[in-house]
C-alpha cells in the first residue's frame, strides 16, 4: 500500500485535474473583500460630503454675491427716485432683479434640500428662505415705487399722471393703493427679517444678509414717505371733489419782509375737474392792486401786532410782515379777497432760491431779454442787474421780463414733464423758509407741519432762543446784498440759569461803484437801506432790554395796550416776546443790535442718571448743557451764526468736532441756512 504524497500539488501544478479542490478560509476571504468595501464606502461618502460641501459652497457664495449686489443696486435705485434721477433709478432697479435672482437661486439646490430634512438643518434653510422673501418682497417694493413716481413724472413712457395742464384724476385716485402696496411688501419684508432666529448653524452668513436687507429698506422706506401721507389727500387738493385754488406768492429778496421777500407777484393756480389753469396772475404793486398797491379791507385771523384792529386796511405787499407764516398767511388770504379775487384754500411762498434750485434740477430757461438763464444767475438777474438795466422809468418792462420767466418756468412744471424733479427741489428749500405752505384744510396743513414747511416761527419749551429778523422799510432793493452775523453770547452759572447777549450784525454790502441813488433814499434806485429788526427773546427770559445804535429807536406797536408788556416789547399773538427796532444803514455801512436777558436756575443743569455702581444716586454728577434753537430767515444770502459759551469757574467743556477752545469758552459756528439745533456741554473738573 504506497503512502499518501505529503504535500499535494497546488491547483495549476501536475496532478490529477479532475480531483476536487478545498475553498480558501473565511478569513481569507474577509481579508480580500473588506478593503474593496471599505474603499467605495469611502468613495461614496467622500463624494456626498465633497457634493454636499460644494453645493453648499456655491449656494453661500450666491447669497452672499446677491445680498451685497442687492444692498448696493437698491440704495441706488432709491437714491435715483429721491434725486429724481428716474433713469438711474430703473438702471439700478433692473441690476437689483438680477441679484435676487441670484438669491434665489442660492435656496434652489439639491444640496439645501437634503439639509433642510434634519433637525439641525430645519431652522437654518428656515432662516434662509426668510432673508431671501425679505430681499425679493423689498425688490417689489422698490420697482413698485419706480413705477408710481415714473407714472408721476412722465418718465417712463407710459400716459403721465400730470400732463399738460391737465390730471388723470382716474389714475391720482390709485396713487394711494399703490403706496399702500409698497407699505404692504415693506412690512411683509421686515416681520420675515425679524422671524429669523440667530442661533443655530449657517447663522454667520444669514445675518451679514439679513443685516443688509434690513440696510436696504431704509433708503425705500426714505423714499415711499414722502407719498404716505400725502397721496390719500391729493385728489381732493387738485380738485376731484371740486375746484381749489392756491394763490402763489413769488417773494422778492431784494426786498425783504420777516417771513420772506416781498410778494411782489402773485398768480392763482386753479384745480377743477382734472384741469389746471392760472386765471388770475400779474404784478402786485400795479397789475393786481392798482393804481400803485391800493389799500384793501379785510379781516384778520386774529390779534396781530403789526396790524391795527382787525378789519385791517393796508396795501396786500405788507401783508406778510408777521415772522410767523401761520399769521402772514392767513391776513394774505384775507386781503386777497378784499381785492375782490376768489377765495383761496391755500397760500404757497417761493422766493428766487427755490426758483434756482428748479433749474438746477431741470435745466436753463431762455429769455428774450436776459438770454439763458441758469440757477447760478437767475438770483443775480432779476434781484440786481434788472434794477440797474431797468430804471425807475422802465420798471414795466422790467416786470413783464420777470413775468416771461415765470410762465416759462410754470409751464415747464405744468407740462408734467420734471414734475417730480420740480416738486423735490422746492421741497428742498424749504428748511430755509425759501418754500413756505399755508392751508386751509386741516390735514394739508398738518403736513405741512409734519414736513417743516409751514414756517412756523415759535419759542421752544426749553432752553435758549435765537430768532432775529429785518423788514425792509423804505422799498429799497438792497437786502439782495445784506450781510448778516448772529452772535449768541452766554455766561453760565453753576445753578443752571446764564445771562445771555444777542447781537444781530447787518452790513449793507452794496457794491462801491453803484449809485447812492436820490436824497429821499426811498425806492428801488437807492443803496440805502432802512430796516425794522424784529428781535425776540425766549419765553422765560427775565430782565431783558435791547440795545441799538444811537441814531435808530425802538417802534411801539401802537394801539395793543392789553399786550404790550413795557419799554416797546409785545406779545407777537403767540405768546411769544418781541421788540422792533427801527434804523438806517448806509451803503457799505453796518449796523449792530442786541438783546440781553437772564435765562432762571436749572435751565442748563442736569445730573447723569445713576449707574450699577451707585444704584443710590449718591454720587450723581451735575452736568451744565447749553442749548439754543436758531431760527433762520429767507435771505438770498444766509446769516452766519456764532455761540460762544462761557461755564462758571471750575468747568470745562467737553470738546466736539468743530468747537473751539479758548481759555475754557466754547465756541461753534454754522450757516443758519435752516433751523439750527446746537449743543454745549460743560463737566466740572475733578
Amino acid at each position: 500500500m504506497s503512502e499518501p504524497s505529503p504535500n499535494p500539488s497546488p491547483a495549476g501544478e501536475s496532478g490529477d485535474s479532475d480531483t476536487p479542490k478545498s475553498a480558501p478560509p473565511a478569513t481569507e476571504r474577509r481579508g480580500i473583500v473588506l478593503p474593496a468595501v471599505l474603499t467605495a464606502a469611502a468613495l461614496i461618502v467622500g463624494g456626498f460630503v465633497f457634493w454636499l460641501q460644494a453645493g453648499l459652497v456655491n449656494s453661500f457664495t450666491l447669497l452672499g454675491t446677491g445680498g451685497l449686489g442687492l444692498q448696493d443696486h437698491l440704495s441706488k435705485a432709491a437714491d435715483g427716485l429721491t434725486a429724481g434721477d428716474y433713469a438711474a433709478g430703473e438702471s439700478e432697479y433692473r441690476l437689483a432683479l438680477e441679484s435676487t435672482e441670484t438669491l434665489d437661486r442660492s435656496l434652489d439646490t439639491p444640496q439645501v434640500d437634503f439639509i433642510a430634512r434634519f433637525q439641525g438643518g430645519i431652522t437654518a434653510v428656515a432662516n434662509w428662505q426668510r432673508v431671501v422673501s425679505a430681499a425679493d418682497e423689498i425688490t417689489a417694493a422698490t420697482g413698485e415705487l419706480l413705477s408710481l413716481y415714473g407714472d408721476l413724472s412722465g418718465k417712463d413712457g407710459a400716459q403721465k399722471i400730470f400732463s399738460d395742464g391737465a390730471i388723470d384724476l382716474d389714475r391720482l385716485e390709485q396713487v394711494a393703493p399703490r403706496v399702500d402696496t409698497v407699505l404692504d411688501d415693506l412690512a411683509q419684508a421686515e416681520a420675515n427679517l425679524e422671524a429669523v432666529q440667530a442661533g443655530g448653524r449657517f447663522t454667520g452668513p444669514l445675518d451679514d444678509v439679513r443685516n443688509q436687507a434690513l440696510a436696504e429698506m431704509a433708503p425705500v422706506q426714505t423714499a415711499v414717505e414722502v407719498l404716505v401721507d400725502i397721496a390719500p389727500v391729493l385728489p381732493q387738493a387738485l380738485g376731484a371733489d371740486g375746484p381749489r385754488r392756491y394763490l402763489i406768492a413769488i417773494g422778492n429778496q431784494a426786498e425783504m419782509r420777516a417771513s420772506f421777500g416781498a410778494p411782489l407777484t402773485l398768480l392763482m393756480v386753479e384745480f377743477d375737474d382734472g384741469r389746471i389753469s392760472i386765471p388770475i396772475k400779474g404784478q402786485t404793486s400795479t397789475e393786481l392792486f392798482p393804481p400803485l398797491n391800493a389799500r384793501v379791507n379785510w379781516f384778520g385771523p386774529a390779534y396781530n401786532p403789526f396790524f391795527l384792529g382787525n378789519q385791517r386796511n393796508r396795501p396786500f405787499v405788507v401783508t406778510n410782515t408777521h415772522p410767523n407764516m401761520l399769521f402772514s398767511a392767513q391776513e394774505m388770504a384775507g386781503a386777497w379777497t378784499g381785492g375782490n379775487y376768489p377765495e383761496v384754500d391755500g397760500i404757497m411762498a417761493l422766493d428766487l432760491t427755490a426758483i434756482a434750485a428748479v433749474l438746477e434740477a431741470t435745466g436753463p430757461i431762455e429769455s428774450p431779454v436776459y438770454g439763458t438763464v441758469t440757477a447760478e444767475d437767475i438770483g443775480r438777474l432779476l434781484l440786481i442787474d434788472a434794477y440797474e438795466e431797468f430804471g425807475q422809468d422802465d420798471a414795466i418792462a422790467r416786470q413783464q421780463a420777470n413775468q416771461q420767466l415765470l410762465d416759462e418756468l410754470l409751464s415747464r412744471v405744468l407740462s408734467g414733464n420734471d414734475l417730480v424733479n420740480s416738486a423735490q427741489a422746492i421741497a428742498s428749500t424749504a428748511p430755509g423758509r425759501h418754500f413756505q405752505v399755508w392751508m386751509k384744510d386741516r390735514s394739508l396743513q398738518q403736513l405741512a407741519l409734519s414736513a417743516g414747511a409751514a414756517g412756523v416761527v415759535e419759542a421752544p419749551e426749553t432752553g435758549d432762543w435765537t430768532a432775529m429778523y429785518t423788514q425792509n422799510g423804505n422799498q429799497s432793493k438792497v437786502d439782495v446784498f445784506q450781510q448778516r452775523n448772529q452772535l449768541v453770547v452766554v455766561n453760565l452759572r453753576e445753578d443752571g440759569s446764564a445771562r445771555v447777549r444777542q447781537t444781530l450784525t447787518l452790513t449793507n454790502a452794496t457794491p462801491p461803484d453803484r449809485p447812492e441813488g436820490p436824497p429821499e433814499r426811498i425806492g428801488y434806485e437807492t443803496s440805502w437801506l432802512k430796516n425794522a429788526y424784529i428781535l425776540y427773546v425766549p419765553r422765560a427770559a427775565r430782565n431783558y432790554r435791547v440795545d441799538y445804535p444811537q441814531d435808530f429807536n425802538v417802534r411801539p406797536f401802537a394801539g395793543h395796550n392789553r399786550r404790550q408788556l413795557g419799554g416797546g416789547w409785545i406779545d407777537d399773538g403767540l405768546g411769544n416776546t418781541m421788540i422792533r427796532v427801527v434804523g438806517w444803514t448806509p451803503p457799505g455801512g453796518q449796523s449792530l443790535v442786541s438783546v440781553s436777558y437772564d435765562l432762571p436756575p436749572g435751565t442748563f443743569a442736569s445730573t447723569l442718571p445713576e449707574t450699577p455702581d451707585d444704584p443710590a444716586g449718591t454720587e450723581q454728577q451735575t452736568v451744565l448743557t447749553y442749548r439754543v434753537t436758531a431760527e433762520p430767515q429767507a435771505l438770498f444770502i444766509d446769516p452766519t451764526l456764532t455761540v460762544q459759551v462761557t461755564p462758571p469757574p471750575g468747568w470745562a467743556p467737553v470738546v466736539e468736532p468743530g468747537m473751539q477752545v479758548v481759555e475754557g469758552t466754547a465756541t461753534v459756528s454754522a450757516v443758519l441756512d435752516q433751523t439750527r439745533e446746537i449743543g454745549i456741554r460743560f463737566e466740572k473738573r475733578s
